[in-house]
């Protein structure tokens, strides 16, 4: 579980410390927040098959289905997903990172889903 987070978390802070975020005009956003959205209602779903098939090389090297499904128990813990509660976009050196705020019933979880150029998934971070 610990190795899945460091992979996660280092996936992010590459993407975070490449470059100024930039303004992303609203068709961009919205595809790219959409794409967000289906990603974390695949995780909820256990689809983790679905989600890895998304990803972008580096992402499918490090990081399995069986990790993956590492992620279940803290997605559950969190109780009955209820709504997206915030959401943002900035584009980071060719990158579109993505934050979704995720209400549930028992504790809010935050979702950070970055895409590469090519619209594959290159960082993936559950806090």
């Amino acid at each position: 579980m610990k190795k899945l987070l460091n992979i996660l978390i280092g996936s992010l802070m590459l993407i975070l410390l490449i470059g100024c975020s930039n303004t992303v005009d609203e068709e961009t956003s919205d595809k790219y927040i959409s794409a967000a959205k289906e990603v974390v209602e695949e995780l909820q779903n256990g689809n983790y098959e679905e989600v890895h098939a998304q990803f972008d090389t580096t992402m499918k090297t490090n990081l399995s289905i069986e990790q993956m499904a590492e992620l279940g128990p803290i997605i559950e813990e969190s109780g009955e997903f209820q709504s997206f509660d915030k959401q943002s976009i900035e584009e980071k050196d060719g990158f579109y990172v993505v934050v979704l705020v995720a209400k549930y019933s028992d504790q809010n979880r935050v979702y950070t889903v970055s895409f590469n150029s090519e619209d594959e998934i290159a960082g993936l971070f559950i806090k």
